[in-house]
């Protein structure tokens, strides 16, 4: 059976997946490999991974398709029309990526930033700090991203509120909301997490509305996607004071135009869509869970991470 990698990662998983005694033939995809690709039976896509869409669209005979993201809004339009099954990498983030919004919350919260550049500045006077214990976290999606969020702000003592479609109870968290319930959030968090994926759905699901509705203090941090929120309207709280700060590692346009406000604003922190951080654990359990979804998929067993096509996630 034929597996469609990005060349750089055939010297990872050919090498472990021998030693498994999974026999596939490995066929490498690239800025100069683009197809075609007849009889590849499996795609293996990672976040960086050169021309993809071409590849696939070079592969007719792809039956499925795994990502190393977490999001898979822009694979599900090439995969569902021809009844590819795709499986997504969100378990894997859990750890780094939930461990990237803490550090940003503590950012905001020990005012680090102003720290840095009075430091820089050679100032030597000190700032009033606020503490992470007994503020309230609330997170829009309690999949693996938003539970690593959640256990982490649970150990700081917050209270961690959130949102998800079934509103059943989960650990860490104290309050499970449906979405009919979100209002709870923008009112109550003093730190709102955005972990959930983008759907027509949730496309600007913060807009002007919830932003009005959110504390003059609370912080914005979005680490799924960034049309999730309307830009524009939260450039306007923002500038406005309406906000205390928003810390944006996903951005609509993204990244923002060189001229955008986002660059400007004193309570903006952008980082480059780089919460994951690609750790050498990261790395790790991304090939351990393709290379055990390989397995399965060879003994023709159910696969882990399987994307529903009608919910979009």
């Amino acid at each position: 059976m034929k597996v469609l990698v990005p060349g750089y990662w055939v010297a990872k998983l050919e090498p472990e997946a021998a030693r498994r005694g999974l026999g596939v033939a490995w066929v490498p995809y690239g800025e100069t490999q683009t197809g075609p690709f007849p009889g590849v039976e499996v795609f293996f896509r990672t976040d960086h991974a050169p021309k993809w869409p071409e590849a696939i669209a070079a592969a007719p005979d792809v039956r499925w398709f795994h990502t190393t993201s977490a999001g898979v809004d822009s694979i599900l339009p090439r995969t569902a029309p021809r009844g590819i099954v795709l499986t997504e990498s969100g378990t894997v983030y859990r750890i780094s990526m939930g461990e990237f919004v803490l550090a940003q919350m503590l950012f905001a919260a020990k005012r680090l930033g102003e720290h840095w550049n009075r430091f820089r500045a050679g100032t030597w006077k000190g700032l009033r700090h606020d503490e992470l214990f007994g503020k309230t976290c609330g997170i829009v999606g309690l999949g693996p991203v938003g539970l690593g969020v959640a256990e982490r702000a649970a150990a700081f003592g917050m209270r961690v509120i959130g949102c998800r479609r079934s509103g059943r109870p989960v650990e860490n968290v104290t309050d499970v909301v449906p979405p009919e319930g979100l209002a709870r959030l923008w009112r109550e968090s003093d730190y709102l997490v955005l972990a959930c994926p983008l759907t027509p759905e949730t496309r600007r699901l913060v807009n002007a509305a919830a932003l009005a509705e959110m504390k003059p203090a609370a912080v914005l941090i979005n680490i799924a996607r960034g049309a999730l929120v309307d830009t524009d309207a939260l450039v306007v709280a923002l500038a406005a004071g309406r906000l205390g700060g928003a810390a944006l590692d996903v951005t609509d346009p993204e990244p923002p135009p060189p001229d955008h406000a986002l660059w400007r604003l004193p309570n903006v922190f952008l980082t480059p869509h780089n919460a994951a951080g690609e750790t050498d654990a990261l790395l790790a359990r991304k090939m351990e869970l393709f290379l055990d979804n390989l397995g399965r998929y060879l003994r023709g067993e159910a696969l882990a991470n399987l994307v529903d096509p009608a919910r979009g996630y």
